[in-house]
This record gives C-alpha cells, structure tokens and sequence, in this order.
C-alpha cells in the first residue's frame, strides 16, 4: 500500500512538472503583420506566431521562415523549434509570407523566382517593424535581433541580412535570376539598406546567397546548418535545386565570413541530405545540432 502511494505521489508530480513546462511559453497565434499583394494581383493576410518564454532574460528575438521552394510550406513547419527556442528563453516570431500562386507552377521563370525572393524580403522586414514598431504592446525593442530559416527562409534571411547598400543591388542584378532587374525592382529594394532595426545574427539552415560577397566587414554574425550532401541547395557552389540558378551555400558563405573575420559557426552534416536538420527538427546526423546553434545564438555579439 505503501508502494502505490509513493508511485500515486510520483505520478502527481511528474503531471505538475509537465503542466508547469507547458505553460512556460506564452503563444499567441494568427498575429496580422501585414496585408500585401500577391505576384497574381491579389491580397494576402500575412500572420506570425509569437512565442514568448516566461523567462526573457536572454533578450534576444529569433525570427524564422519556414522552407518550400517558395511554392509551399507554412509556419506551421517551425512550431517544435519555436517551441524549443522560447523553452531556451529567447522570443520566437514564426511567420508565413508571400509564396508563389499555384497557377505560376507550371511556368516557372528567373524573374518569378527574383520576385519571390524579393517580396519574402520585404515581408521579413514588414514582421520586424511591426513587432518593434508596437513596443509599448509587446516590449521588444531592446532585444537582439536574429532572423533565420531553413532552405528558402534561410536564402530570404541571408539576403535580407547582407543587402545593406547600393552596391549590394548593383551585385545582385549582375546575377542571373535578377535579369530583369527594373529601376521600379531597384526603388523598391532601396528599403533594405536602410533598415530601420539593425539585425544582429543569422540562422541559416540549408540557405545560400547568390553571392558571398554581399557579406561585408561589421555585418552580422552566423551560424550555419548545411548538408555536403544537400542536392537541392548547394553546400558549396552550384545549381538550386534544379533552377539553374547558381547559388553558394553554406560553405562559401562562411569562407567569406572567416576573411573578413565576421564571427560565424558552420555545423556541417557529412552522410545526410537536404532535410537534415529542416526546420530545426534533428535526426542521428544531427543529434546535437539544436545545442550548437542555441551556444552561438545566445553569445553575446
């Protein structure tokens, strides 16, 4: 009798534990950042998830775009990392934004392409202001700024991070996706070299840049999860996922940081794909690869 009290007790304290750690992160789900138009004319309700740690501390704000080509995928995709990030006490912003319209699949183009990297910017930058522009709602103006993602968010974080003047468009439209690279396209990306909150850190997983030389001395840090076997994004230098847009990923990003000795970490993954690591769910290739990426995200710059 003894016995199955002690068992009866334990149990009682496991669920109490269990319910504490629960109710340890706050949620509030569906926020309307931004209402913008589609690449069809149409408009689009944009919404972000924001998870708030009970425990703020670390005063650090993570960012993250979920992958998908930008064809599909949803924020939904990020909901067990953000879950893990806010349990590690940082505030996680977990947002959709613009895809390609299901009736462009089919006729698939370099300038559909640049455009849907160039409104996935646009919206990053559109879920920062309104989360910091509302301070007084949401107090978040003093955090550190991390932006992130994996495969198609993680090229939308990079560019968004590293475009930081003039020159940086200039180099963009030298690349083959941005063929058409308008004097509307360029006002219109203006913004991003002018960003009215400074980004401190990123969070690529499985990204690339379609060129290592937007990175430039004094910009911000990274921390990298890449697969040498990714055959979609390239760990190196290649095609993207059969596009025949050349990008370089991961490696050569961060062999561009160590020369301008920005501090940067590459977690790179030697047997596995490019889902290794997807949207910060780790496998038996990367069974420590959350801790790695919380070590660096939580020092401070």
């Amino acid at each position: 009798m003894k016995l199955n009290y002690q068992i009866l007790t334990l149990v009682f304290i496991l669920l109490h534990a269990s319910s504490v750690l629960a109710h340890h992160t706050k949620v509030t789900s569906n926020i309307i950042y931004a209402e913008k138009i589609n690449q069809n004319g149409d408009p689009e309700k944009l919404e972000l998830d924001l998870y708030q740690p009970r425990n703020n501390g670390k005063k650090k704000i993570v960012y993250l775009m979920h992958g998908g080509g930008f064809l599909d995928g949803e924020k939904a995709d990020f909901n067990e990392y953000s879950k893990y990030l806010a349990r590690q006490g940082f505030v996680v912003c977990n947002l959709n934004y613009r895809l390609i319209p299901d009736e462009f699949h089919e006729q698939l183009n370099y300038d559909i392409y640049a455009t849907s990297l160039v409104f996935a910017m646009d919206d990053l930058d559109s879920a920062i202001r309104y989360i910091h522009d509302n301070s007084d709602k949401y107090g978040f103006n003093d955090h550190e700024i991390i932006i992130g993602g994996y495969s198609a968010g993680a090229v939308t974080s990079l560019h968004y991070a590293y475009i930081n003047s003039v020159d940086d468009l200039f180099l963009l439209s030298e690349s083959d996706i941005f063929t058409n690279f308008t004097q509307e396209k360029q006002s219109f990306m203006s913004k991003f070299t002018e960003k009215k909150y400074e980004i401190n850190k990123v969070l690529n997983i499985a990204g690339s840049l379609l060129s290592p030389y937007l990175i430039h001395e004094g910009e911000p840090s990274i921390v990298s999860v890449h697969s040498v076997g990714d055959d979609v994004v390239p760990y190196g230098m290649g095609d993207t996922d059969g596009t025949g847009i050349i990008s370089y990923g991961s490696k050569a990003i961060h062999q561009r940081a160590d020369n301008l000795q920005i501090a940067n970490h590459l977690i790179t993954i030697n047997d596995d794909d490019h889902a290794s690591f997807g949207s910060g769910i780790e496998n038996e290739n990367c069974h420590d690869c959350r801790v790695m990426v919380d070590e660096f995200l939580s020092q401070q710059d």
